[in-house]
């Protein structure tokens, strides 16, 4: 793989899981002094307008996907939080279905995100989910 191609891999990469562009891409010009290529004339990105397209739109991704994220982490610790106590994943479920009907796809996504998110939600027993800053309190 050349030095360009290896180059898109790695911008496409770190915008698809962080959101960072690189910073020709956010200025829109021809601003490279913070690139890690060392020879700006090299860059494979600065003369490709629909590259450029492509990474915003990368980014576009990344940030809908996390604006979804905070909401649904949001959602379910407003749950626990109205509760004042640890519940079962299926009642933490059947509540977000109601409050939430359009957020979560299915009471085993909510699961999911109770049990992907440990620095948010700590398991207490078998299925019972509470906050992990209860934990910290006692």
């Amino acid at each position: 793989m050349d030095a360009g191609n290896s180059w898109r891999v790695f911008c496409e990469h770190r915008v698809s899981t962080t959101g960072w562009l690189p910073e020709c891409v956010r200025t829109e010009g021809d601003r490279c002094w913070d690139c890690p290529l060392e020879d700006p004339a090299a860059c494979p990105i600065r003369g490709d307008p629909d590259y450029f397209d492509y990474l915003r739109w990368l980014r576009s991704r990344y940030v809908a996907r996390e604006r979804l994220r905070v909401r649904r982490i949001g959602a379910l610790r407003s749950i626990l939080v109205r509760h004042k106590l640890p519940l079962h994943w299926q009642m933490v479920a059947k509540i977000a279905e109601g409050e939430f009907p359009k957020l979560f796809d299915s009471p085993e996504s909510v699961k999911q995100w109770l049990v992907l998110n440990p620095a948010v939600f700590e398991p207490e027993q078998e299925g019972i989910f509470g906050l992990t800053e209860w934990q910290a309190r006692a």
